[in-house]
């Protein structure tokens, strides 16, 4: 583990309304602790055995799921973790909807129409949230992976405007922006984004 690349990472978000998210896919627990004894609260989860095993040593931390979901594995992530950052489909929503006790609700967006992406299509957003609400569940923000070979300032504006354009229409929206990783957050941190997760950066 780098701890003078996280506190780097750290200081240059600290200059921007943005949180670290340390992704610990493959990570034991000896580097989760070393995260813990810097100062991290929050851990980016992309598999539910391991989300087991880190809740089990770390019960006060705030865990994110950020991978795609599988409907059969809902009911416990939502009972393990605070935030979701990979919510695309109704059929989600829906079963969210039977666990839902305020978690963070983030709705992957596939920005580049990518067809090897989850995500929904930027146009469809608002029928989305519409019936995130009737269930009763207010989203907090939008989540994009975008392509490889896509130009980041190009895509990270466009879910800025996509976000601001969300927040007129939804006055109940707050407009977090879960975007940006170990290779470009600093472009995110320009386009808005209020959560980078960060592995590679971190995990070396």
């Amino acid at each position: 583990m780098d701890i003078k690349n996280l506190e780097k990472i750290v200081n240059t978000v600290s200059e921007f309304d943005c949180k670290v998210l340390p992704v610990v896919k493959n990570q034991d627990i000896k580097n989760i602790q070393k995260l813990v004894d810097f100062g991290i609260k929050d851990l980016g989860e992309n598999r539910l055995n391991e989300l087991d095993s880190h809740k089990e040593y770390f019960p006060n931390l705030s865990f994110h799921f950020i991978a795609p979901l599988q409907s059969r594995k809902i009911p416990e992530i939502m009972g393990k973790c605070t935030s979701l950052h990979s919510v695309s489909r109704l059929k989600e929503l829906d079963l969210i909807a039977n666990y839902y006790s305020n978690q963070f609700i983030f709705i992957q967006v596939n920005i580049d129409n990518d067809p090897n992406k989850s995500g929904i299509d930027k146009n469809d957003l608002n029928t989305f949230i519409n019936h995130a609400q009737t269930k009763g569940i207010y989203p907090s923000g939008l989540m994009c992976i975008p392509n490889i070979e896509s130009d980041r300032k190009f895509v990270f504006s466009e879910m800025q405007k996509i976000n601001d354009d969300l927040k007129k229409n939804f006055s109940d929206y707050p407009g977090g922006l879960s975007m940006g990783m170990s290779n470009d957050y600093e472009i995110a941190l320009d386009y808005g984004a209020t959560i980078i997760r960060i592995g590679s950066k971190i995990f070396l």
